[in-house]
């Protein structure tokens, strides 16, 4: 089996629009449409049973459309995980979090950078205590995003300074820690009390095998999730670059699958 937790979607009416404004962008050929049959359909082609879909909010207006997004993935995709979003400035989030909870939502994805707030800023304590407190992992953009081109809001160090305030949050920093920050995420983030995964981790992005090989040597495998970043890249092109890290079969069962199925409570 094989859970990829790191994808998006869009509405198909916002789909087009939303794929070329992202791939104008990041300067970055997507794989494929951004809506859901699309991703079904990759899906099917890579191999990938199961996929964890990350919705977005960038401002607060749209944290009722967003969630309702995703509300309505679950409802009509099986195959999808979808996770809900939250802004610093969104009332209640403990209730919010607790009614997606009841509604079968598995899990949270903030991105300080298109929000432009630092991970560690007092603006995101109440979502990360509220997430804490109900034991939902959280999953965040960690290192150089094309957005924020002169500014990281969730390198290596910030992510250290959340995870010394909140210890026991379930916290996975996405592209192994960070895109462009893979040698500080080595020396500061690997053996810590946090998950990594690997979306758009292939030499496209501009990681190495051995910087790879060296997140993987030095960070519990237990703690390490596939994920593609798709549309941005496809599932096998992330497979086919852990498949040259060496890794037992244990360790890939545990990456491809096992680790998620955990987190997600399948």
């Amino acid at each position: 089996m094989i859970i990829d937790f790191h994808t998006h979607i869009f509405p198909d009416s916002l789909a087009p629009k939303a794929v070329a404004s992202l791939q104008a962008t990041a300067g970055i050929p997507v794989r494929f449409d951004g809506t859901a049959s699309g991703l079904l359909k990759l899906m099917k082609n890579d191999g990938v049973d199961r996929s964890v879909v990350l919705n977005t909010v960038t401002n607060e207006r749209q944290v009722g459309k967003v969630n309702a997004f995703a509300l309505e993935t679950k409802n009509n995709h099986p195959e999808l995980i979808p996770f809900c979003s939250l802004h610093p400035l969104t009332q209640e989030p403990e209730r919010l979090l607790e009614e997606f909870i009841a509604a079968g939502i598995k899990g949270i994805k903030l991105h300080p950078d298109y929000i432009g707030v630092m991970f560690d800023d007092d603006a995101f304590k109440p979502i990360l205590s509220a997430a804490e407190k109900l034991g939902l992992p959280v999953i965040i953009h960690a290192g150089f995003d094309p957005v924020s081109p002169n500014k990281m809001h969730a390198p290596p160090d910030v992510i250290l300074n959340v995870l010394s305030e909140f210890p026991n949050l379930i916290l996975v920093a996405a592209h192994l820690g960070g895109v462009n920050c893979w040698d500080e995420a080595f020396k500061k983030l690997c053996g810590r009390n946090l998950y990594l995964d690997t979306a758009f981790c292939c030499e496209r992005i501009g990681i190495t095998i051995e910087q790879g090989k060296r997140i993987f040597d030095a960070h519990p495998h237990d703690k390490i999730l596939f994920g593609s970043d798709a549309p941005w890249a496809s599932p096998s092109e992330v497979l086919e670059f852990i498949d040259r890290l060496g890794l037992s079969s244990e360790s890939r069962e545990m990456i491809l699958s096992g680790n998620a199925k955990r987190l997600l409570k399948l």
